[in-house]
């Protein structure tokens, strides 16, 4: 299994905070009990159901992954979330 990060370490509510911030937008949310996210993983029947319930807890777990070694290592420079963000909420992307 590889883990995949990005330049910064960031949780899941700090990229929607950052693109509520640069589109002027709320953006509605919900929250589920982890109890909720164990039990789907415990239900799933196949490996879709079974990825998904775990990103549903990774997310959860506000679980971050560190990237830079594998950048160094690798020689890759990827975009930030927020310079995506700034594209995506600007409406250039695909320009």
């Amino acid at each position: 299994m590889t883990e995949l990060g990005g330049p910064n370490t960031l949780s899941p509510l700090d990229v929607v905070r950052m693109f509520e911030k640069l589109s002027g937008r709320r953006f509605e949310m919900q929250f589920a009990p982890e109890e909720q996210l164990q039990a789907r993983k415990t239900a799933a029947t196949n490996p879709a159901e079974q990825t998904f319930a775990d990103l549903m807890l990774s997310a959860a777990h506000d679980d971050s992954i560190d990237m830079s070694d594998t950048f160094t290592k690798f020689q890759v420079h990827p975009k930030s979330v927020h310079e995506y963000a700034e594209i995506v909420t600007s409406g250039k992307a695909g320009h």
